[in-house]
């Protein structure tokens, strides 16, 4: 039975991985009463959409049998064609980078340099200018990512991506899960983590309730793509306009504009008026309109994320209001947490949603209260917030200060923190700490830092990284989780 033990100075030896098996492979097979029981994957992911990609990325990164089923027919297509998720935060642009060999970034993430709140008039009220070096914040082309992901997961020998197929129907026992396809064929798994969106298969065929708000106004949301020289500059605006509330994004290339409808307006009738609201902003007929369509949005919340050896993550799990930019985000959280915790710590994944639901409910909080706060109607609240925001542009120091609260280290329920991706010296030369671990735990000592012999054989065994740290005192050592938290503990067999 897995236990965790305390890792200052730290112990450790095996867990027993997926299934009891060996480090880096998981469950080739298992044992029932002296019977080998064969898998086709140590995990079943299905939905191979940004969330379900990055956590087959992350496992086959670590030598983890991964089977991906996703409806989209081309494996080389993305889930989802047109944009959707628009920013990443400095915390998710982590995790990304912890998939050795992603490829494109400049193609698919440029860094956001402008952020303003405006006056119904489209004049600045405030503009809050972003700092050179790794930006707080991309503006992102979900698409290109999307490809750019399954081209790395079509490059890792553990990982197969079903393409075209939907899960259909699932029965588990304790040592597995095997999934119907809507072909009438089958896949046997040590675990399946359903990451198939807010309309989730997986999360209604394991009898989870998906409880929570929708949003009684719907959105209008235009993507575009244009050759129309603009600013230059990426920049995410709110428009406080009681009237008809927006948001709008420019980066190189491409617009995108959200505006609320109001009481009694058709969907279809407003998707027809786009060249209207966008005619204040831009030429329409300079715009190759990718996506027009309607949306409302929701804020709910999975009743479980577990059911026996089935997870549920992002959209599957929870899904929030995008007055945040943190939809995608929290998704890219979760399997940077439950990925660590497949590979090294099954025993313990009840952690995964005592780690990952209170941070989610925070984040759909500030989602909730933004969206009252800046997209409101009322005219009187609009014009006060529109005296304070005037007053906060005047502070000195402001762009600085929310760009560090921005980059601030994030912390678990229990107080735990993570470490910022800080620059270090190591062995006398320089890098940063997201450099040195990649997709690793880290153990990082000041000289001969003491560890047991069970803890070093189990950070051994899972390819960890020592270093020696310029800067710790003689005997110091923090073990660092994958996902760069600190480790209170690790999981020992």
């Amino acid at each position: 039975m897995n236990e965790w033990r305390r890792a200052e100075p730290g112990r450790a030896a095996r867990n027993d991985r997926l299934s009891g098996q060996s480090p880096h492979t998981g469950l080739a097979n298992g044992r029932a009463g002296g019977e080998i029981r064969f898998v086709d994957a140590d995990v079943l992911i299905a939905g191979c959409g940004p969330v379900g990609a990055v956590l087959a990325a992350l496992l086959g990164g670590r030598g983890v049998r991964v089977a991906v089923v996703d409806p989209a027919a081309d494996a080389g297509s993305p889930s989802h064609p047109h944009p959707r998720a628009a920013v990443l935060d400095a915390h998710t642009q982590r995790i990304l980078r912890r998939i050795d060999g992603l490829a494109g970034w400049e193609d698919w993430a440029v860094p956001l340099r402008r952020s303003q709140l405006l006056a119904p008039d489209r004049r600045p009220l405030l503009t809050l200018r972003l700092p050179d070096g790794v930006p707080a914040g991309v503006m992102l082309d979900q698409p290109r990512l999307e490809r750019a992901l399954r081209d790395r997961l079509a490059r890792t020998q553990t990982v197969r991506l079903y393409a075209g197929r939907s899960v259909t129907a699932l029965q588990q026992s304790a040592d597995r899960v095997t999934v119907t396809l809507d072909d009438g064929s089958s896949l046997t798994a040590a675990w399946l983590v359903g990451c198939d969106g807010a309309s989730s298969t997986v999360r209604g065929l394991i009898g989870v309730g998906y409880d929570g708000v929708s949003y009684p106004e719907p959105w209008l949301v235009v993507d575009a793509r244009t050759d129309e020289p603009g600013t230059g500059e990426p920049t995410f605006s709110y428009v406080l306009d009681p009237a008809r509330p927006m948001v709008a994004f420019e980066r190189p290339g491409a617009r995108r504009w959200e505006w609320m409808l109001l009481p009694g307006e058709d969907p279809a009738g407003m998707t027809a008026r786009a060249d209207e609201l966008i005619r204040p902003w831009a030429d329409p007929a300079a715009l190759r309109v990718e996506r027009a369509a309607v949306f409302t949005f929701h804020a709910r919340t999975a009743s479980a994320w577990r059911r026996g050896r089935v997870l549920l993550a992002g959209d599957a799990a929870h899904s929030m209001p995008p007055f945040t930019g943190q939809g995608l985000g929290a998704g890219l959280r979760d399997v940077a947490t439950l990925s660590w915790l497949l590979t090294d710590a099954p025993a313990d994944l009840d952690r995964y949603e005592r780690e990952r639901r209170p941070a989610v409910t925070r984040m759909t909080r500030t989602a909730l209260r933004t969206g009252r706060i800046v997209l409101g109607r009322n005219h009187l609240a609009a014009a006060a917030l529109r005296g304070v925001v005037r007053t906060a542009g005047l502070l000195p120091g402001l762009d600085a200060r929310v760009a560090t609260a921005a980059a601030a280290p994030e912390r678990l329920p229990d107080g735990t923190r993570q470490l910022p991706d800080t620059p270090l010296v190591v062995d006398g030369r320089r890098t940063t700490l997201d450099a040195l671990l990649g997709n690793r735990w880290g153990v990082l000592s000041g000289g001969a830092g003491i560890l047991d012999p069970e803890t070093r054989a189990w950070l051994t065994a899972r390819d960890a990284v020592f270093a020696d740290m310029d800067g710790f005192a003689q005997g110091q050592v923090t073990i660092v989780r994958p996902d760069r938290f600190i480790a209170t503990g690790v999981p020992l067999g």
